[in-house]
């Protein structure tokens, strides 16, 4: 689990920015722990606007021009180090109404952060996070924000409508000029990757593929992807045409854990069609597929679903689809104006859908376990 869930669980508003590069994890630490925002320009003049009403009340007659975590988090700035894992994570956090232009800090001990709810105020805090990613590194930035009121909330928001695209810029050139002094490490290109079930239809001529970064551990993951069908929680994708308009269950259910090769999966609610388990291996693969008839022809296929850990807490999802028919023309028919215009838009609706509820249930953890408090 991140250390910025201990410190601001229950996020109102969430940003991600992450990036590989070809650096072993600890030239990745040191370069972006230490990263001076102000060498670039623009980034230093937005700086030197915000602080200027205290440039002309003469309080930063002496300062260090450097913007980076230590410059930032100098005492009296409003901004602190809550917690820090040497080489590998540092956590900064802020309360304060920073929707002023002169920002009213209060000062809380990292301890008391996480509790703070005196009406009037923001709270922000952001992470680094560097992890070994295949023979580099992977880096992670994010931001957290919320209020201890609704009032404040609105006003906040408000506030990061105006300033929220400078600031999502100076996160993304931040992140992008590391890349480029590390090294850029390219992933993999999954449509051209070989992935478990793709053996079982050989000459396989139509595939289609997908896939989506989640900020939750396969762990929690897979639990959504057990409670996959009609018989359990429906298919998270366009319920109106696969769940007969019955909404998919966005929750865990007790007892829908576990899953094994030969159950079948109901495709339609009327459990009149069905997908099979093919095999998996738990928080890794799950293979479905099955036989039936389309246009009146032998239909075989294949639906896989493949979890790879980015790091320790983020899950990259694929899916991957496969089917053969015949004769070649009907296979054809099915492959080119079935597969990519309706299974594309259902699959990717799902995809979205259990990011969303995946990151909700992660950033409701209490613990490293699969634990949730109700909110």
């Amino acid at each position: 689990m991140r250390l910025i869930q201990k410190y601001l669980p229950y996020p109102r508003h969430t940003e991600v920015h992450r990036i590989f590069v070809t650096a072993k994890p600890a030239k990745a630490w040191e370069t972006i722990r230490h990263f001076d925002m102000g060498q670039v320009p623009w980034i230093r003049l937005l700086f030197d606007i915000r602080t200027l009403p205290d440039q002309l009340r003469g309080k930063l007659r002496e300062r260090d021009r450097r913007i980076g975590v230590d410059q930032i988090t100098n005492s009296g700035t409003g901004f602190f180090v809550a917690e820090e894992i040497p080489g590998s994570e540092v956590v900064v956090a802020s309360v304060g109404k920073f929707w002023h232009l002169n920002i009213p800090f209060t000062h809380v001990t990292p301890e008391k952060f996480r509790n703070f709810n005196t009406p009037g105020y923001g709270k922000l805090s952001w992470s680094i996070l560097v992890e070994p990613y295949e023979e580099g590194s992977v880096i992670t930035l994010e931001l957290r924000t919320t209020a201890t009121d609704e009032n404040s909330w609105k006003k906040l928001k408000r506030y990061y409508s105006i300033i929220g695209v400078a600031s999502q810029l100076i996160r993304s050139t931040m992140m992008h000029q590391t890349e480029v002094l590390l090294g850029k490490f390219k992933r993999p290109d999954d449509d051209e990757r070989t992935f478990p079930g793709d053996e079982r239809l050989q000459n396989c001529k139509y595939q289609s593929t997908h896939s989506i970064d989640i900020e939750a551990p396969p762990s929690l993951v897979w639990r959504y992807l057990m409670q996959l069908g009609c018989d359990r929680a429906g298919w998270y994708s366009i319920d109106a045409l696969d769940n007969d308009g019955k909404p998919s269950i966005d929750h865990i259910v007790e007892g829908w854990e576990i899953r094994k090769p030969g159950d079948k999966l109901w495709a339609t609610p009327k459990g009149d069609s069905f997908f099979d388990v093919y095999e998996m291996e738990e928080e890794k693969h799950f293979i479905l597929g099955g036989e039936s008839q389309r246009l009146g022809e032998p239909f075989s296929s294949t639906w896989a679903f493949i979890l790879e850990p980015v790091g320790s807490d983020c899950t990259h999802l694929v899916t991957r689809a496969r089917m053969k028919s015949q004769p070649p023309v009907k296979e054809w028919l099915l492959g080119t104006l079935w597969m990519p215009p309706i299974h594309a838009v259902m699959q990717k609706t799902q995809l979205k859908h259990l990011k969303s509820i995946c990151e909700r249930d992660a950033q409701l953890r209490t613990s490293k376990s699969l634990v949730y408090e109700q909110s």
